[in-house]
């Protein structure tokens, strides 16, 4: 059982970094150009879903890469 709680741990941290990296990588974007003047809620909603977006496959291939890297020493 303390295995799940270990894993459940490493994934939110997982989820929590590669988000905060997204977020500062989605940030440098010029997305403005694609919404209408003044509509600033817009652009900040969709770089901060944007970034979750992003966060949340960064996350799920890192984590199925540590999950495989642990399973494969079951074949040794």
């Amino acid at each position: 059982m303390k295995q799940v709680g270990a894993h459940a741990l490493v994934s939110i941290i997982t989820y929590l970094i590669t988000i905060g990296i997204s977020f500062r990588i989605v940030k440098s974007l010029r997305v403005d150009k694609f919404f209408r003047k003044g509509h600033t809620f817009e652009i900040q909603a969709f770089l901060l879903f944007l970034a979750i977006a992003l966060g949340y496959l960064v996350a799920q291939f890192l984590l199925a890469l540590i999950d495989q890297s642990i399973a494969l020493k079951l074949l040794f």
